[in-house]
């Protein structure tokens, strides 16, 4: 497997994060890409939203309680998330993108990890009853069905064309990463670390899944792996500082992850990164609080570089459309 990242795509990036971006109303502005994440620099958790170059990030939620694990739906008209502002449980809630009309969609147990199906009608999720289990629910909360039965299942991300399902289980020991079929049949471990490794995240292509796992010195990276199994797993990340939960784009040209810099008061930022592992930027400043749970939304069409002049592909990136004669 080749890691090939050329000047012209590194170049096309970089402009693209630098395009002055306008956001049109609080939260979230139609046919812009997104990132909403939570951010602790307010006293306690609450939901943001930002530009995909870190510009004009705008809190969604205020209140006292904790609001984390943001997860943004294909349409980008609703935001899931974990609070815990009924009873200090934490529960799954949804809101519009610009923090209105919030709706709660669990209440008998405690529940966590919200993610979207592709068509945006269900929403997986990992209930704790008797075990951290996955479940899945209607995206108004209704049908609610276990999918896995045993040990603990944490971390769910749904397959680009929702047939799949990754997530971190304990098999010997440690959390690996799994993927089984939606229905929760037909399980397949996909790595073997023997350590800790969580937060899968698909390629928009569904060939690839980026997850977080400790490195011989026992600091988190940010790998990869296919999701059909073959091949190894790849480090894209080294050294420190620590890097964590990959949100990969939907257009699949880059990566956005949570870092923290070794000290006595560590606090957690924000960054992106192309697919190859180069870093581009860091999208949230350090202030008294820690950003975390990236999550993005875009607009069908979106891209990072004009289709015209590029060809990317996850793995390796193809030379410069010849010019037109």
């Amino acid at each position: 497997m080749r890691f090939k990242a050329g000047r012209c795509l590194t170049v096309a990036l970089i402009l693209s994060l630098l395009i002055p971006m306008h956001i049109a109303e609080r939260g979230f502005a139609a046919g812009r890409p997104k990132i909403v994440f939570s951010s602790t620099r307010d006293g306690n958790s609450e939901i943001y939203v930002m530009e995909i170059d870190g510009s004009n990030q705008v809190r969604l939620t205020d209140n006292s309680a904790d609001d984390v694990d943001p997860s943004w739906s294909p349409d980008g008209r609703r935001i899931a998330f974990v609070s815990n502002r009924n009873n200090k449980a934490d529960h799954i809630y949804a809101m519009d993108s610009d923090g209105g009309n919030l709706t709660r969609l669990t209440d008998d147990a405690v529940s966590l990890g919200p993610t979207w199906s592709p068509d945006g009608r269900k929403i997986l999720y990992v209930r704790n009853k008797g075990g951290y289990r996955l479940w899945v629910m209607d995206s108004d909360g209704r049908n609610k069905t276990q999918l896995t039965h045993a040990g603990t299942s944490v971390y769910p991300a749904w397959s680009p064309n929702g047939e799949r399902i990754a997530f971190a289980a304990f098999k010997a020991g440690w959390p690996e990463i799994i993927v089984m079929d939606s229905d929760g049949k037909n399980e397949q471990k996909l790595t073997q670390h023997m350590t800790v490794s969580g937060h899968p995240s698909w390629s928009p292509d569904g060939q690839w899944i980026a997850y977080e796992s400790q490195d011989g010195a026992g600091q988190f990276q940010i790998f990869v792996v296919r999701s059909d199994g073959s091949g190894l797993p790849k480090m894209l990340t080294h050294n420190l500082p620590s890097k964590w939960r990959p949100a990969w784009s939907p257009v699949g040209g880059m990566i956005a992850y949570m870092s923290v810099k070794p000290g006595p008061i560590q606090k957690e930022t924000i960054h992106l990164m192309t697919v190859e592992g180069k870093h581009l930027q860091q999208l949230s400043e350090e202030h008294t609080g820690s950003d975390t749970y990236p999550d993005w939304y875009a607009p069908v069409g979106w891209s990072v570089s004009p289709a015209a002049n590029f060809v990317t592909t996850w793995g390796g990136i193809k030379a410069p459309a010849p010019a037109a004669r």
